[in-house]
Formats: structure tokens, C-alpha cells, sequence
């Protein structure tokens, strides 16, 4: 079994790094929910499905239209699973609301009404978390059969004070640092009301969030910033968002005990948007819960928050294999 959710796994790696993007023969897509701005979509195998899994993506302003989401939806579909994507609607605007948690609770139960039992889940980042809280949620808890975590946070307000810490470490707006650019870049867009900048420079702003994830070089992802918002105070708004007030919903810390499917738990040990202690946290959490299965955790920089780097650490292909045979055995 662990053999082939390895050779599964590299194939489906192999296919997300090298296939180009575009849909797939043999693969059917439609929207199944319109409740705002984006889509629930839905990618179906032509032929027999070994399954449901509904993929939670992270902060993107493309939210279930986000290129990576869809490249991955796609090859798994391909590879004969059921999959769908439920658009979290504050999440693409870089705000955080405890609506977005009811709409994922209400979509992993409709997938498995509608696939006639429990569905896989796999959350990525800020999404991993509102997936373990939605999991919790008494509405989805019995519709999940496995769940995987591509680096989930246990408190919100811990996550943004670390992200703090780190432009206070790293004040140059110039950095070519990607994640630190697109911290600025997310920062910019959850504070539009409050900072004038001409339409020009907003319309420029909102091209390059739409195309972050896009592969290609850092320079003209960067180029509408240093243009427009090098002058911005960025440690002032992440103070500013810092003081607004969050729910407790937000975070799967105290909530964990309601979680009825086993989870696994992937994390970058370099991690700067989520310090990789918070997989700990959760896992500890979960761990306590009465006949729990215990939850497996892999730390290894095979993936820079999400994204895949293959070269490092690709001895670690079996035990990231063994994480997701819940979620992937046939």
C-alpha cells in the first residue's frame, strides 16, 4: 500500500512541477456553487473514481481559481479522485471572517452527501487551519474521513505576530525576498481604504496578487511596489491589522478535541509565515483526543510553505507518502 501512494505521489509531483497548466483529457470540470465572487468547482475522472478530496487553498487572491490549486486538482483528477475546491471568499480579500469556516464546514458536507460518504480533506497554509476548524465543526465532522495539513497555524494571532517580528527584522521594501513581498503585497491589499494611492497603482497592485503564484522571476512581481507603495509603513499596518478584532473561530487551538478523522500534518521547518512549532501545538491537541489515532507530522523542506522544492530532502518521498496514504489509498 505505502509502495504505491509512493510511486502515486511521485508521480503526481512530477506531473504538478513539469505538466504545463490548461484542463486535461479525461478530466471533466464545472462549478458546483456560486456564493460570491468565486466558485466551488468540481473535477471529475471520466472513469471510475477511487474517491472524493476537497482542497482547502490558502491566502490567494485567485482563491479556487488559483493556478497551483487548479494544476493540482487536475492531476489528481487525472489520477482518478473526485475533487473539489470551495472558494473561501474573505481569505482571497486578505481578511479574516468566520464565514468562510461555515462555508468550507457546508461544502465538505455536501461533497460527501453527495459522493454518498466521508471525504478526504487537504488544506494548504492559512486554509489548513480554517480546514482543521471546519473539521471540528459539528456540521463536517462526520464527513471527513482523513485530513492533511500543508502548514496550518494552532492560533492566528500568534501567526501574524510572528510575520510581524519578521518585517521588523527585515524592513527594506527592496528585498527580493518572495514571501516577504508578498506579506507587503497582502498587507497593501487588506488596508485599500485606508491608504490613498491613485486607481493606476491599485489596478497594478491587485495584476500582480492575481499572478503572484505564476511561475517566472521575482522582478516584475515586485516592480508595482517598489513603484507605488515603497514609501508605505508596513510594520505600522501589520500594527494596524493586529489591532482589529479576530474570532476565536479562526484558530483550531481548543477546538481540535471535536476532530473525528485522523489527521497528518507537513510543515517547513523555515517556515516564515507560520513557525513550524505550531504543528507541534496541533498535533499535541489532537493527540489527546479519546482513541485517537496518533497524528503524523513530517517537518522537511520539501515544501517552502507549500511550494514545492523536490531537490531538498527528497528521501523524504516515503515518509510524505506514508502522511498521505489516508488521504490517497485506494
Amino acid at each position: 500500500m505505502i509502495l504505491g501512494s509512493t510511486v502515486l505521489l511521485a508521480r503526481l509531483l512530477y506531473d504538478v512541477l513539469r505538466r504545463g497548466e490548461g484542463p486535461r483529457r479525461g478530466v471533466t470540470e464545472r462549478v458546483v456553487a456560486e456564493r460570491g465572487s468565486f466558485p466551488d468547482l468540481e473535477y471529475r475522472p471520466r472513469g471510475r473514481s477511487l474517491g472524493t478530496l476537497v482542497l482547502v487553498h490558502g491566502v490567494t487572491a485567485r482563491a479556487s481559481r488559483d493556478r497551483q490549486l487548479m494544476q493540482l486538482a487536475r492531476a489528481l483528477a487525472a489520477r482518478g479522485y473526485r475533487c473539489r475546491t470551495p472558494a473561501l471568499h474573505h481569505l482571497a480579500r486578505f481578511s479574516h471572517d468566520p464565514s468562510d469556516i461555515d462555508g468550507l464546514a457546508e461544502s465538505i458536507a455536501t461533497a460527501a452527501e453527495d459522493t454518498g460518504g466521508p471525504v478526504g480533506v487537504l488544506g494548504f497554509s492559512y486554509g489548513a487551519s480554517y480546514a482543521l476548524a471546519a473539521a471540528a465543526d459539528r456540521r463536517a465532522r462526520e464527513s471527513c474521513r482523513a485530513l492533511v495539513a500543508f502548514g496550518a497555524y494552532y492560533r492566528l494571532s500568534e501567526a501574524l505576530d510572528h510575520q510581524r517580528q519578521w518585517l521588523q527584522k527585515n524592513p527594506d521594501p527592496s528585498s527580493p525576498d518572495s514571501d516577504l513581498l508578498y506579506l507587503r503585497y497582502t498587507l497593501l491589499a487588506c488596508h485599500r481604504q485606508e491608504i490613498d494611492l491613485p486607481e493606476r497603482a491599485w489596478q497594478d497592485i491587485d495584476r500582480a496578487l492575481l499572478d503572484f503564484t505564476a511561475r517566472g522571476p521575482i522582478g516584475p512581481k515586485q516592480r508595482p511596489l517598489l513603484e507605488h507603495a515603497r514609501h508605505i509603513d508596513y510594520l505600522g499596518l501589520m500594527d494596524s491589522y493586529l489591532r482589529r478584532s479576530l474570532s476565536e473561530r479562526l484558530s483550531p487551538a481548543s477546538r481540535l478535541a471535536e476532530v473525528r478523522c485522523g489527521v497528518g500534518l507537513l510543515h517547513d521547518p523555515e517556515d516564515r509565515f507560520v513557525p513550524a512549532r505550531h504543528t507541534a501545538e496541533i498535533a499535541r491537541e489532537l493527540d489527546q483526543r479519546p482513541r485517537a489515532v496518533p497524528t503524523q507530522v513530517l517537518t522537511t523542506p520539501m515544501f517552502a510553505h507549500v511550494r514545492v522544492v523536490p531537490g531538498r530532502q527528497l528521501l523524504h518521498l516515503f515518509r510524505l507518502a506514508r502522511l498521505m496514504e489516508p488521504l490517497l489509498g485506494r
